[in-house]
């Protein structure tokens, strides 16, 4: 059971309140999506769940101040919103931050994610090499869940270059605590770099993180990755392919090695659009299990804001397990605004 909280509503509508004398001053813009489909979820030889569900709604607020020679102050305010039954996620907002942006690029401080003007070093990776089958949230998310694309961070310092001949750097460094906190949780601090390259239809990727904690590592902790992505457009047909690999620290019945990819095609005609993606992802908790799925979606713009969406995903979940498949099947609506 979710617990309804009406504080953050009431700060979002105090919020756009206040920022309406400072439209005519600055450019500031409220967004925001609503995604909702009905699903039918089955796992193993268990019976149909049916549901309702949510997909990463939201509702946002962000602006820019220009402030002469050249240089530019930003901010970001993102609640997210369970379109399903009205209730507001913990933590409320998916991104808060405040940045700067000039001649030697752009850097942003406060709740980052793939969303703030510096990108996400991994996730923005995986956003702009694949394509969501049709969303990454609810029964179709892949992005952290198969690809440990970390996106949505506290207490973080993003930095993106300028674009140089095609290349840019995202590099995002973050705390989860003080250091000098008893807690070991505290202590922990993690690196995110991305090197992306953009030319006419040609898209390149390279990302690598690494975590550290006073004392070292807990046992199946996330130590560090590297990753690899390549996309083309053909026009009507775009492939792509990302792989990589985390490394844990592990144990004597779990992987030190997590290997990962996903491969796809989205196909686009007109107002349809057909994505294909299979990917598999080794399970670090066992030595011989593989999660393998397979995904297809259909969506269909009714306009610019509006599209129908409906999907098939088949995920595994373990190899090395029985009657722990899930299939997923579902239909619904998108609409930005």
């Amino acid at each position: 059971m979710k617990n309804p909280s009406c504080g953050p509503m009431l700060a979002a509508a105090a919020l756009a309140l206040s920022l309406a004398p400072a439209i005519a001053q600055n450019n500031v813009a409220v967004y925001g999506q609503i995604r909702l489909t009905a699903n039918s979820i089955k796992t193993g030889s268990a019976s149909d769940l049916k549901e309702l569900r949510d997909n990463a709604s939201r509702l946002g607020f962000r602006g820019t101040e220009d402030l002469g020679g050249g240089m530019s102050a930003l901010f970001g305010l993102e609640m997210g919103v369970s379109a399903d039954d009205g209730t507001v996620p913990a933590p409320a907002y998916r991104h808060s931050f405040v940045g700067l942006r000039g001649a030697y690029g752009t850097v942003a401080l406060g709740r980052l994610d793939s969303a703030n003007p510096t990108g996400s070093p991994l996730y923005s990776q995986v956003t702009a090499i694949t394509s969501f089958a049709p969303n990454d949230a609810g029964a179709t998310a892949i992005g952290t869940s198969v690809l440990n694309a970390r996106n949505r961070t506290s207490n973080s310092i993003g930095y993106q270059s300028p674009n140089v001949g095609g290349f840019d750097v995202r590099v995002r460094g973050y705390l989860r605590g003080a250091p000098a906190a008893p807690d070991n949780e505290n202590g922990a601090k993690s690196v995110d770099i991305g090197l992306n390259y953009a030319t006419g239809p040609l898209k390149l990727a390279f990302g690598v993180a690494r975590d550290e904690r006073p004392g070292g590592l807990l046992g199946n902790e996330f130590d560090n990755k590297v990753q690899f992505g390549v996309r083309y457009d053909f026009g009507s047909v775009q492939p792509y392919a990302l792989l990589g690999r985390d490394r844990y620290k592990n144990t004597a019945t779990t992987r030190r090695e997590v290997d990962y990819w996903i491969v796809g095609t989205k196909c686009i005609q007109g107002a349809h659009t057909v994505v294909l993606n299979a990917m598999q992802r080794a399970v670090q908790s066992n030595l011989i299990g593989q999660r393998r799925r397979q995904q297809v979606s259909y969506q269909y713009a009714l306009s610019k804001r509006t599209e129908l969406q409906a999907f098939v995903d088949r995920d595994g979940v373990d190899s090395s397990k029985r009657d722990v498949r899930v299939r997923a099947i579902g239909a619904g609506i998108r609409h930005d605004f």
